[in-house]
C-alpha cells in the first residue's frame, strides 16, 4: 500500500512526498527493488545523477533481469553522454522484454544521437509495430527522418506524434523544425508558438521561434522570443549570440554588444562572439575597439577568411591602406576563393585604379547563389566598378538589383520613407502660410553665431569639410546629431513642431540656444578655443527654418551640385537606412526627395533672412583655392594654405563617417561631373521634378 501510494504521488509530480513513502517501504523491507528503483528515478529527475545511478544499480543487483531497471540505467548513461553503454542497455531491455516499447523507442533515440540514422529509423519503426500509438516513437522517428533530410516524412511523423498527444510540446517544437526545413515558415512559427503555449518553460522552442521569426523579417517579435529563451537559460551561449544578432539587426547596438560580451564571459575562447562584437563596434564607428575584437576572434580561429574579410573592410573604411593590404594578402592565402574577402580585395583594387582587375575578380562569382546581404554588396560594388570603367549599361542593372535587395532588409522594411516626405510637406505647408514677420523677434545672443554646412547628401560636403578642417582657426563637426535635442524640445511645446516655432518667447529661445551649444560641446573632441565650429550635416537643410528662428544670425554654407548628379549619386550609395535615406532605393524616389528638400530650401530663402554662402561642387574641384578663399572670407577667417592638403588630412583622420570616405583620399578628379548624362534615358521621366531645380541653380539640362 505504501509503494502504491508512492507511485501515485510520483505520477502527480509530488516527488518529495513520494520519496517519503518509498523510504517507509524500505524501512519495512530493505531490499524492495521497485522502491529503490523509484527512488533512483526521483534522484535523476532532481539532477542527482550519481545517487540515481547508485540506487538503480542496487535495484538491478537485486533483480538483474527486470527490463524497466535496465531501461532506467540506460537513461542515466544517455544523460551522462555515455551513448554506447546506453545503446547496449536499451538493447538488453528489449531482449528481456520484447514488447517493451519505451526501451525500443529509447534505443531509436540513442542511435539517432550516435548518428546511426538508418538504424534509428528501424528501431523507431519496430517500436511502432509494438504500439502504433506511441507518440515518443513517432517523435524519434521524425527526428531521424529530419536528419536524413526526408522532411515531408518527418513532418508526417511529428504530426502523428502531436495528434496522439495534443499536449506534446517537444513534438510541436520538432514539427516546427521540419516545417521550417521544408520552407513552410508560417506553419513552423505556428508550431513553435503552440509548443511554448503548452510549455512556457521550453527554452529551445522559444529560441527556435525567435530564429524563425527573424527569418521572416519579424525582428521585434524574434527579439521577444530570444529574450524569453535567455530568461530561461541565461548562460546558454547560442541564445546569447542569436539574441545579439537580433539586436544588431534591429539597430539596437548597445544591447547587441552587451549580449556578445556576456557570451564572451561564458566562452572566452569561442571566436564567434568576438567576431560579432567587432561587427557591432564597427557599425558604431568605434574602429579601434572593433579591430581589437576582430583580432581576438582571429587569435582563436587563425586563418578564418570571414574574419580577415571583416578586418579588411574595417581597414578600407578607415583608410589604413597598408593594414588593408596585409589583411587581404593573409586572408586570400588561407582562402583564395572566399567571396567576401575577394569583395574587399576588389575595393582595394578600385582604390588603386585597377578597375578591370577588380571586375574580373568579382565577375567569377555566382552572385545569385549568395545570401542576400553579400549579394547586395557584390551588386553595389560591381555597379561602382562598371560605372568607373565607363560602362553604364553594365553598371545600371547591378545598381538596380543592389537597391532592390537593400530595400528588402529588416531595417529597410522598418523604415518609414513616406514619414520623412510628409515632414517635408508639412514644413512646406507651414512656411508657405506663416506670417513670419509677425513672430516675436529673437533676443540678441551673447555667443558667436553657429555655422552650419548643409545642402543635400552627395553634394561635396565631405570634401569641403576636410578643406575647412585644415585651417587652424576652424573646427568641423562631421554629421553629429547636434540639433536633435532642439527638435525633441520643440515637439513637446505648444502646437508641436513646427507650429511651436511661431510661439517661442525670449526665454524659450535662450533655452534652445543653450541646449544646442551644450550638445555641440559634447561632440567636440577638444575645446574649440575660439575657433569657428562648422556643424556639417547635408540633410539638415530641412531644418533651416528652425535654425533661423532660434539663431537669426546663423551662417549657412550651402553645398550645391548638378541636381541630376546628386540624384544619381544617392541612388548609387549603400546607406545606413533611416526614414530619409530609405527614399534612395529607386532613382524616381531619389528625385522626389531631392525635389521636396530643394523646394523647401528655396521657400526658406524667400520667407526668411538666411545668411548663406553657396559652394558649387563643380567649382570646388575646378578651383579649390579660389572657392576655399571665398568660404573662409564668409566665415571671417584669414587664408591659410594648409586647407589645400585635404587628401593627407583624410588619411590621417582615419574613419570618415560618410560614403565619400574613399574618394576624398584621392587627388581631385572630374569624372563625377555630369556623370548623369551617361544615364540620361533613365532621367527623362524625372525632368518634370528636377528641371525647375536645374534651371533655378543655373545648371544645364
Amino acid at each position: 500500500e505504501l509503494y502504491s501510494e508512492g507511485q501515485r504521488l510520483q505520477h502527480e509530480g509530488r516527488l518529495e512526498d513520494a520519496k517519503e513513502r518509498y523510504l517507509e517501504v524500505l524501512r519495512l523491507e530493505a531490499n524492495h527493488a521497485d522502491a529503490i528503483h523509484c527512488l533512483g528515478n526521483i534522484d535523476a529527475r532532481q539532477g542527482r545523477l550519481e545517487d540515481a545511478e547508485r540506487l538503480i544499480r542496487r535495484a538491478l543487483a537485486l533483480e538483474p533481469l527486470k527490463a524497466t531497471f535496465v531501461n532506467s540505467l540506460g537513461n542515466l548513461m544517455k544523460a551522462a553522454g555515455r551513448l554506447d553503454e546506453a545503446a547496449s542497455l536499451y538493447g538488453q531491455a528489449v531482449q528481456l522484454q520484447p514488447g517493451f516499447v519505451t526501451a525500443q523507442s529509447n534505443l531509436g533515440d540513442v542511435l539517432l544521437r550516435q548518428g546511426h540514422l538508418d538504424e534509428a529509423v528501424e528501431a523507431c519503426l519496430k517500436a511502432l509495430e509494438l504500439d502504433p500509438n506511441h507518440a515518443g516513437s513517432y517523435n524519434n522517428l521524425g527526428r531521424a527522418l529530419n536528419n536524413q533530410r526526408r522532411y515531408a516524412e518527418a513532418v508526417s511523423a511529428f504530426r502523428r506524434a502531436v495528434l496522439i498527444r495534443p499536449d506534446y510540446a517537444v513534438g510541436y517544437n520538432h514539427l516546427g523544425h521540419a516545417l521550417r526545413a521544408q520552407g513552410e515558415v508560417e506553419e513552423a512559427i505556428e508550431a513553435f508558438e503552440h509548443a511554448v503555449s503548452l510549455d512556457p518553460e521550453l527554452a529551445v522552442a522559444h529560441q527556435n521561434l525567435g530564429a524563425t521569426r527573424m527569418a521572416t523579417g519579424l525582428v521585434d517579435e524574434g527579439i521577444e522570443a530570444y529574450e524569453r529563451a535567455r530568461e530561461l537559460r541565461p548562460s546558454h551561449l547560442p541564445t546569447l549570440v542569436n539574441l545579439g544578432i537580433a539586436y544588431h539587426t534591429a539597430g539596437r547596438f548597445k544591447l547587441a554588444g552587451e549580449s556578445y560580451r556576456r557570451a564572451i564571459e561564458l566562452a572566452p575562447e569561442d571566436p564567434e562572439p568576438w567576431l560579432n562584437l567587432g561587427l557591432v563596434l564597427n557599425e558604431q564607428r568605434r574602429s579601434e575597439e572593433a579591430e581589437t575584437a576582430f583580432r581576438e576572434a582571429l587569435a582563436r580561429a587563425p586563418g578564418r577568411a570571414d574574419i580577415y574579410a571583416e578586418l579588411a573592410a574595417l581597414y578600407e573604411e578607415t583608410n589604413q591602406l597598408d593594414a588593408l593590404e596585409g589583411a587581404i594578402r593573409d586572408g586570400l592565402e588561407a582562402a583564395p576563393d572566399h567571396p567576401r574577402l575577394n569583395l574587399e580585395a576588389a575595393k582595394a583594387d578600385r582604390r588603386a585604379g585597377n578597375v578591370d582587375e577588380a571586375i574580373a575578380r568579382l565577375a567569377r562569382f555566382d552572385v545569385a547563389a549568395m545570401d542576400s546581404r553579400l549579394a547586395e554588396q557584390f551588386h553595389y560594388q560591381l555597379g561602382y566598378l562598371y560605372d568607373r570603367a565607363g560602362d553604364p549599361e553594365s553598371a545600371w542593372p547591378h545598381l538596380v538589383e543592389a537597391n532592390r535587395i537593400a530595400g528588402e532588409t529588416p531595417r529597410a522594411r522598418k523604415a518609414r520613407p513616406a514619414r520623412f516626405l510628409r515632414l517635408l510637406d508639412n514644413l512646406h505647408g507651414f512656411y508657405s502660410k506663416a506670417s513670419v514677420d509677425d513672430w516675436t523677434a529673437a533676443p540678441p545672443s551673447d555667443q558667436a553665431p553657429p555655422v552650419f554646412m548643409l545642402g543635400f547628401p552627395r553634394s561635396g560636403t565631405t570634401l569641403l569639410d576636410l578643406v575647412l578642417d585644415g585651417h587652424p582657426g576652424v573646427t568641423t563637426l562631421e554629421e553629429k546629431m547636434t540639433t536633435l535635442p532642439l527638435l525633441q524640445a520643440l515637439q513637446h511645446m505648444e502646437g508641436s513642431y513646427p507650429a511651436s516655432l511661431a510661439k517661442l518667447d525670449d526665454d524659450a529661445i535662450r533655452r534652445l540656444r543653450a541646449l544646442y551649444f551644450e550638445t555641440q560641446q559634447e561632440f567636440l573632441v577638444e575645446d574649440a578655443d575660439g575657433r569657428v565650429v562648422v556643424d556639417k550635416m547635408p540633410i539638415r537643410t530641412v531644418q533651416v527654418g528652425m535654425l533661423s528662428r532660434i539663431f537669426p544670425d546663423a551662417r549657412f554654407i550651402f553645398s550645391l551640385r548638378h541636381p541630376c548628379d546628386v540624384v544619381l549619386s544617392n541612388f548609387m550609395q549603400h546607406y545606413m537606412v533611416t526614414d530619409a535615406f530609405a527614399n534612395f532605393f529607386t532613382l524616381a524616389n531619389s528625385a522626389t526627395i531631392y525635389d521636396k528638400v530643394m523646394s523647401l530650401w528655396q521657400l526658406y530663402l524667400e520667407k526668411l533672412p538666411v545668411g548663406h554662402h553657396i559652394v558649387r561642387y563643380e567649382d570646388l574641384i575646378g578651383d579649390l583655392e579660389g572657392v576655399s578663399r571665398g568660404v573662409l572670407d564668409f566665415l571671417g577667417v584669414e587664408w591659410d594654405p594648409a586647407v589645400l592638403d585635404y587628401a593627407a588630412r583624410a588619411k590621417s583622420r582615419g574613419r570618415i563617417n560618410t560614403n565619400s570616405y574613399h574618394q576624398v583620399t584621392e587627388t581631385l578628379y572630374t569624372r563625377s561631373r555630369d556623370r548623369w548624362r551617361a544615364y540620361a534615358p533613365h532621367f527623362e521621366p524625372l525632368m518634370d521634378r528636377l528641371g525647375s531645380h536645374i534651371d533655378y541653380f543655373g545648371y544645364e539640362r
